[in-house]
């Protein structure tokens, strides 16, 4: 596992993206923080991850719950 912070990610970020769409892949960015420590950590994952199933199970989460302010932005991809 690679070491990772906000400020390396957000530098890297346009070729993790470039990368992860020539193959096709998913790109998933997301925060934990350890209810206990209070410790924050940060995962980039990549693959062929998200089905059709789990990206509909997404959406109506953020439809259903727009007070926890989900967003998702889709557009064509060529």
């Amino acid at each position: 596992m690679l070491s990772l912070t906000a400020t390396s990610l957000i530098k890297d970020l346009p070729e993790l993206l470039d990368s992860a769409l020539a193959r096709e892949d998913d790109l998933i960015i997301t925060c934990e923080t350890d209810p206990e420590s209070g410790r924050k950590t940060l995962h980039v994952i990549t693959g062929k991850l998200v089905s059709a199933c789990m990206l509909n199970r997404l959406r109506s989460r953020i439809e259903a719950y727009p007070e926890d302010g989900g967003m998702i932005l889709s557009g064509n991809w060529e």
